[in-house]
């Protein structure tokens, strides 16, 4: 990484925890951007440069880590589609934020904001069309096939059960570990899909 994406990416992880203090502090509706520039030594148009909405900022950690696509893409087109996804989902998770210790309080104020919790779906409905272009481009298939739509929403599932199960227990597991926990049980099962009449 050169210099200039090092500082930008120094500036935009700086804007972030500033923000998220912020809005942990204050509140999201009662945070302004103005304050964020403000507290970062900022000037107004930096920020909005950096992150256009005030939404972006408070969803940054939840989405730094829904680049599926993107991730599945980078695999050698040689290997296994199925060892690709399970690089793809330990990949995710390892750039995901879960250990950063505001994260359930971030949760709770998503959970509680209309405006950011809509602006995830979004962003998680954006992903999820990514994957499929991926898959689809991996698989030669149209990106609304059945099997490239029902692959993509498995490892979204897998993804969110893996780090649904790290953030419920005692964080001493790795992430890793619990990937692989999941995805050997996964291996195990009969999966009983609903019947066609």
């Amino acid at each position: 990484m050169g210099l200039r994406a090092m500082k930008v990416a120094r500036t935009r992880e700086q804007i972030v925890s500033i923000a998220l203090d912020l809005f942990i502090e204050q509140g999201y509706d009662e945070t302004t951007m103005e304050q964020i520039a403000e507290k970062a030594e900022i000037g107004n148009s930096t920020l909005y440069r950096y992150f256009p909405s005030k939404d972006l900022l408070i969803l940054d950690r939840f989405t730094q880590s829904f680049e599926f696509g993107r991730l599945l893409r980078e695999r050698p087109e040689t290997e296994p589609l199925e060892v690709s996804l399970g690089e793809v989902v330990r990949e995710s998770l390892r750039a995901s934020t879960l250990d950063d210790e505001r994260f359930a309080e971030l949760r709770r104020l998503v959970d509680n904001a209309p405006g950011p919790r809509a602006k995830l779906w979004d962003l998680v409905a954006s992903s999820t069309r990514d994957l499929e272009d991926a898959l689809a481009e991996r698989l030669d298939r149209s990106p609304g096939d059945l099997l490239v739509v029902m692959t993509a929403r498995m490892l979204f599932a897998v993804y969110e059960i893996a780090g649904e199960k790290w953030w419920s227990g005692d964080h001493h597991a790795s992430r890793e570990a619990i990937v692989e926990d999941v995805l050997t049980d996964l291996a195990r099962l009969t999966i009983v899909l609903p019947a066609p009449s």
